[in-house]
């Protein structure tokens, strides 16, 4: 396993490595991972040393990439007040931690059943407000959008497998058109 410069982050690793070693029903199972990603967003460390991480646009940092147990770990830095498009993960879970600044997360609901080709219906069901320390868990297929509020924001993923080997839909909510073309974010490994 690497050797990392923060004590939490390393932690959390080993944290997560031992979650996903034990067999446990798949909605229990993502919110221990939700209780793990809690405890390191609260570690001022990790914070200051997000902060030296540069704000790209259609760029995920890759923290760690788990050839045991297949799980990624990302950071997302939010250029100030970014709207991500809406977007759903396929087929994967993600849990979503907001390091450091604040967001809005946006989760809608498919209205539709899917059988038209390229549309999509969609309600938003809530928005709430993500400040520093804030976790989501984002199950597959579920639309939903993260707003930056302010300059800056840091959020922490941990996703069921790492993201780029399969299509991730986006929806225009103006002309309810969709798009399952889009692979992820371009991913740039980064040393924690």
């Amino acid at each position: 396993m690497p050797n990392y410069s923060v004590p939490a982050f390393a932690t959390f690793i080993e944290n997560l490595r031992d979650h996903f070693s034990m067999e446990r029903p798949e909605t229990e199972h993502w919110e221990g991972v939700r209780r793990i990603l809690e405890t390191l967003c609260a570690d001022d460390k990790m914070r200051t040393k997000s902060r030296d991480w540069p704000a790209k646009r259609g760029v995920e940092l890759e923290l760690h990439h788990d050839i045991d147990y297949k799980f990624f770990v990302g950071a997302l830095i939010r250029q100030p007040r970014h709207r991500a498009n809406v977007h759903d993960h396929a087929h994967t879970w993600t849990v979503y931690g907001v390091l450091d600044g604040e967001e809005r997360t946006h989760v809608y609901k498919r209205l539709d059943d899917g059988s038209a080709a390229g549309k999509a219906e969609l309600k938003l069901l809530t928005e709430s407000a993500a400040p520093t320390g804030h976790v989501d868990i984002v199950p597959p297929w579920v639309p939903h959008s993260e707003w930056g509020i302010g300059e800056r924001s840091v959020a922490i993923t941990v996703r069921s497998q790492r993201p780029g080997g399969y299509a991730q839909n986006r929806f225009n909510l103006e002309t309810g058109e969709t798009n399952n073309n889009h692979r992820g974010l371009k991913l740039i490994p980064t040393a924690v």
